[in-house]
C-alpha cells in the first residue's frame, strides 16, 4: 500500500467489475502535492491509476512530468475544480468511462484527482457522489492531503480553505520534512491532531515516508475542543469527539444524521467514526461536508462502543451531543 492508498494491482475490492476507486490529492499552493503524486505514480506498477491534474493557472507544465507509459494526465486548468471547473471534472471522469468502452485506453481500477490549491475537497467529493452517471462508475476512497512542514500553520491561520482541506482529510502527509528539524514536526503533528482528531498523519521528504501516527484511538469519553476566537478563519469550529457505551439503533441514528445534514450540511465539515449498530455490529461512517459515504460493514476485532468524531462550524457542540442522545432514547 502507498502513501495515497493507490491499488498496485486490479485486485482491490472496488476494482473487480465495481465501481472505480477515487483518490482526491489536496494541499494549499506549494504543499508539495505533485513531487508526492510521482513518487507514488513511480512505485506502482502494474495498472497504473488514471491522473486527473487541476490548476488553477492557465498554463501547466507538471502534466508532463507525470506521464506514466507515455500517457499524459487529464488536464484541467484555468479554474479550480470544486467550482468554476466542476463541470469540467465530471466531463473528465465520464471521458474516461467513454474511453475504455470504446478501446482507446484500458480500464484504471483507480483515479487519482489532484486538485489546485485553491480547491475545497468537499464539492469535489459531492460531485464523485452524486453525479447521477459518475456515481455508478466510481466511488471516493480517500482524502489525502499535503501539509507543508515550513508554512502549513501559516497557511491554515491565514487561508480558509487550508483549513477546509485540513478537516476533510483521511490522510494528512506532511510535506518536506527534511528542512524542519524534530521538534518542529512533532508540534505540528501535535496541532494537526488537534485539528483533526480522526485523520492519519505521515510524516514525508521528497515524497519518502519517515513515519506515521493514526488517528487516535484513546477511549477519551466526551471531548471538546472550541477554536480560538481570534482567529477569523476557525472561529465557530468545534471539534467533538463521542464515545457511547450502548449499541446503536441505526434507524434513529440515520434519521438524526439525515436532518442535521439537512438543516446544516456545508456546516458539517467532517463526521467519521465507528458506530456498534443494534444486531449488525460494527459500522465505518465518513462523511465531508454533506455528502457521507456508503456506511461499511467491518469484519474483525473491533473493540465495542461506538466511537465519533464531528468537526462543526457554528453549531454548539453541546446541542449536537444532546440531540443525538435525545434520538438515540426514542424507542
Amino acid at each position: 500500500m502507498t502513501l495515497l492508498s493507490l491499488p498496485a494491482t486490479n485486485n482491490t475490492a472496488l476494482g473487480r467489475g465495481g465501481r472505480r476507486g477515487v483518490t482526491l490529492l489536496s494541499g494549499f499552493l506549494g504543499s508539495g502535492k505533485t513531487t508526492l503524486l510521482r513518487r507514488e505514480l513511480d512505485r506502482v506498477n502494474d495498472n497504473p491509476p488514471a491522473a486527473i491534474l487541476n490548476d488553477f493557472g492557465q498554463m501547466m507544465v507538471d502534466d508532463m512530468l507525470l506521464s506514466v507509459d507515455g500517457e499524459r494526465p487529464i488536464v484541467l486548468s484555468g479554474g479550480c475544480a470544486c467550482c468554476t471547473r466542476r463541470d469540467d471534472l465530471a466531463q473528465a471522469l465520464s471521458g474516461l468511462l467513454d474511453a475504455e468502452q470504446r478501446g482507446y485506453t484500458p480500464r484504471r481500477d483507480h483515479v487519482v484527482i489532484e486538485t489546485s490549491g485553491l480547491s475545497d475537497p468537499g464539492p469535489i467529493a459531492f460531485t464523485v457522489a452524486n453525479d447521477p452517471v459518475l456515481k455508478h462508475h466510481y466511488a471516493l476512497a480517500r482524502i489525502c492531503v499535503t501539509v507543508d512542514a515550513l508554512t502549513g500553520l501559516s497557511s491554515i491561520k491565514h487561508h480558509e480553505v487550508a483549513l477546509r482541506q485540513l478537516l476533510a482529510a483521511d490522510d494528512l502527509l506532511i510535506t518536506k520534512a527534511d528542512l524542519v528539524d524534530a521538534e518542529h514536526i512533532r508540534g505540528l503533528v501535535c496541532r494537526l491532531r488537534e485539528l483533526n482528531p480522526s485523520a492519519t498523519i505521515s510524516v514525508t521528504s521528497n515524497g519518502e515516508l519517515l513515519q506515521t501516527e493514526p488517528p487516535n484511538a484513546a477511549d477519551v469519553g466526551l471531548l471538546r475542543t472550541q477554536f480560538p476566537e481570534h482567529n477569523e478563519h476557525t472561529s465557530g469550529i468545534s471539534t467533538l469527539e463521542l464515545v457511547i457505551d450502548q449499541p446503536v439503533d441505526w434507524q434513529a441514528f440515520s434519521i438524526w444524521l439525515s436532518l442535521l445534514l439537512h438543516q446544516h450540511g456545508p456546516d458539517v465539515l467532517r463526521v467519521k467514526g465507528i458506530l456498534d449498530v443494534q444486531g449488525v455490529g460494527p459500522i465505518a461512517l465518513n462523511g465531508v461536508q454533506h455528502v457521507v459515504h456508503r456506511p461499511e460493514h467491518l469484519t474483525g476485532p473491533i473493540p465495542p462502543k461506538t466511537r465519533l468524531v464531528f468537526i462543526v462550524r457554528d453549531i454548539d457542540p453541546e446541542l449536537l451531543e444532546r440531540s443525538l442522545h435525545t434520538f438515540l432514547a426514542i424507542k
